[in-house]
């Protein structure tokens, strides 16, 4: 991972992590048109994975694209990445790591209530040193980090995932903290994440 991220704000976490903030560049900017077109990409049906023992449905729509994605005794199979993609693939390449090569979406609904709890990505399958880049597009909604560690116990750290917005969070971060996006009364729009992964095959 480039640590030297041009544009890029780095958020000192208090135990050693950090977090990037960016943009996306105005060139791969979502209006209306756009984001219709991505939204029309979630799958019909709703991604199972197993908790307890037991498999229940994704609070939201899912897909995996380039790369299979591995998590909770589950394999979300990929599909080619379509044209509409490549781009924020070969820019997150270009400009965060070249190790990225794998996508994953999930498409949130916020009149449905869709949000995504606390937890950590698997790092199994993930390649050595290439951070998990999520890019946010639509919809305002909040980006909360929690400390994993019961030693770490402290107030959640709340950033704002709005249209371009870009994090950067190195392994070691996802490992010492656990990631979610909350339900919300209020955003009861709709919201796109784009999740830049390095993954073995």
């Amino acid at each position: 991972m480039n640590e030297n991220l041009l544009g890029f704000q780095p958020h000192h976490l208090g135990s050693g992590e950090r977090l990037w903030l960016g943009r996306l560049p105005d060139k791969l900017f979502v209006g209306p048109t756009e984001f219709e077109s991505l939204w029309q990409l979630h799958p019909e049906e709703f991604h199972e994975i197993k908790m307890y023992g037991r498999l229940v449905k994704t609070p939201r729509w899912q897909q995996a694209y380039g790369r299979d994605y591995r998590y909770t005794g589950r394999v979300n199979k990929a599909l080619p990445i379509p044209p509409s993609l490549n781009p924020f693939l070969r820019w997150s390449q270009d400009n965060i790591a070249s190790e990225l090569n794998g996508l994953l979406l999930n498409w949130y609904d916020g009149r449905c209530g869709h949000y995504i709890g606390p937890h950590r990505d698997s790092v199994a399958h993930m390649i050595p040193g290439a951070p998990i880049v999520t890019i946010s597009l639509g919809e305002e909604r909040t980006f909360r980090l929690r400390p994993w560690s019961l030693k770490l116990r402290g107030d959640p750290i709340d950033f704002q995932a709005c249209n371009g917005t870009v994090f950067v969070m190195p392994l070691e971060t996802n490992r010492a903290y656990t990631h979610e996006v909350p339900g919300s009364e209020r955003h009861t729009g709709r919201r796109i994440s784009i999740t830049v992964r390095g993954l073995w095959h």
